[in-house]
């Protein structure tokens, strides 16, 4: 399919956050002009490409008023389709929505994976780039929202090329193609303060192979009715992933202490789970996810316990900050739904954990954490707006341990879980939750716990 025209028409950038910011860059080297619409007055950027590109910049309130002035809107993610504004100039006809990740798809001259779940995207994606990367032959590049707009590095890709995109839900959304190869990590509970309901959410997460053509593949988790839901809408070849039991069928899994691969019936030892270097089971799948993908990619045995050993780690995701006093410091500040905190809280089953949890709200359900903290910590220390209910979760459960609640900041949340932590355990930050209200990102909420620890 040849990629949409853009000369002549009438472009609009909607939000000018960082991927569109990318994008504009695209288009001005491009010689095309566009419209800038956010809702922040102060958004206006000076110098090249902005100055010659920039045809007129719509900010503040009321800047998606008019927006079927354009032929064509591309949608920062934090923007959501169904808002109003869009869905009317969509219905006035001659309106298109798009994005920098669809467009992106359109251009990409390279095979692209996707990779998408409601954690553990990054690192799963970040696990394939590094095997792909020990891979003969192959040349990969990382990007989307793992922080690479990936139309930055459009124009020096070749066919030779593989693409690896971490995708989340606000970018798959609109999408009306999918990539070549995906990777579906198990889908729960997430971003409800954005998408309408959780219906929402996981039919946006289905673009990452619902366009699927016969000749594409999905990697999908055995484990997780969902994700296998939508792993049946491709037309393209199934397969599957899991830690720690057999598969059946096609696919990767750990077990016996390998991680085995099976391919037409013929199944085969890629590498040993002593060659990862991260904690956890849920690790454990998302190593066997990037397995799976990267042997459909060509890559040998060698190269995948290569680039899993080689591979150490995420910032803010159960990163080890230091160890004194006979207790370690973890932070697991991208842990930001509850399933994930949970899953931290499991990584170091055995030693007594002082779990920090809590942050703003995402309309997340905290059951299971509750019974997670009940069978895995020592003691908990809450702060945030949902720390309350994190508490009442755990109680519920049936945890019977000490809470310390309502720490106004992360200093002090360090310090009650310090005093409450033995010799020999563990003071997790694994929050559960967003971060907004107290810090600007789960990465400065991780800053400020590395500052506390000291």
């Amino acid at each position: 399919m040849e990629p949409t025209a853009l000369e002549g028409r009438r472009l609009a950038l909607l939000g000018l956050g960082v991927e569109n910011q990318a994008l504009g860059r695209w288009l001005a080297s491009r010689g095309l002009g566009f419209c800038v619409c956010d809702a922040d007055p102060g958004r206006r950027l000076e110098g090249e490409p902005w100055k010659e590109a920039v045809l007129e910049w719509r900010l503040g309130p009321g800047c998606f008023d008019r927006l079927d002035d354009f032929d064509l809107l591309f949608r920062s993610p934090g923007i959501p389709v169904r808002r109003p504004e869009l869905q009317r100039a969509r219905r006035l006809g001659g309106t298109t929505l798009s994005s920098q990740t669809a467009l992106f798809l359109e251009r990409c001259p390279a095979p692209v994976i996707g990779v998408t779940g409601t954690k553990g995207k990054g690192t799963t994606a970040s696990l394939l780039d590094s095997i792909l990367r020990r891979t003969p032959g192959v040349t990969p590049r990382l990007g989307g929202n793992i922080g690479t707009p990936p139309v930055g590095f459009l124009d020096d890709l070749t066919a030779t090329d593989v693409v690896v995109l971490e995708l989340s839900s606000f970018q798959l959304q609109d999408l009306d193609r999918s990539p070549r190869g995906a990777v579906v990590l198990p889908v729960t509970r997430d971003h409800l303060d954005y998408h309408a309901d959780r219906r929402e959410y996981v039919e946006a997460k289905a673009a990452i192979c619902a366009h699927q053509a016969g000749g594409d593949w999905v990697v999908s988790s055995a484990d997780d009715a969902i994700a296998a839901e939508l792993a049946s809408r491709s037309r393209g070849r199934g397969l599957g992933f899991r830690a720690g039991a057999p598969l059946e069928g096609d696919g990767c899994w750990s077990e016996g202490g390998e991680i085995r691969w099976r391919e037409g019936g013929r199944a085969e030892k890629l590498a040993s789970v002593s060659d990862l270097r991260l904690r956890g089971l849920h690790n454990l799948a998302n190593a066997c996810a990037a397995a799976a993908a990267a042997r459909l990619c060509g890559a040998p045995a060698a190269a995948i316990g290569q680039g899993l050993s080689a591979f150490e780690g995420l910032p803010h995701r159960l990163e080890e900050v230091r160890e004194g006093g006979g207790v370690l410091f973890v932070n697991d500040s991208l842990a930001t739904t509850p399933e994930a905190a949970a899953a931290g809280l499991e990584a170091f089953a055995g030693r007594p954990v002082v779990l920090i949890a809590g942050g703003a709200s995402k309309g997340a359900c905290f059951h299971g954490l509750g019974a997670g903290i009940a069978r895995s910590a020592a003691a908990l220390v809450t702060l945030g707006e949902e720390g309350p209910a994190i508490a009442a979760a755990a109680r519920a459960g049936g945890f019977g341990g000490p809470v310390a609640g309502d720490c106004a900041d992360m200093a002090a949340a360090v310090r009650r879980a310090t005093e409450l932590a033995a010799a020999g355990g563990v003071v997790l930050l694994s929050p559960g939750c967003a971060s907004f209200g107290m810090f600007t990102d789960y990465a400065a909420r991780g800053e400020a716990f590395r500052s506390a620890v000291g």
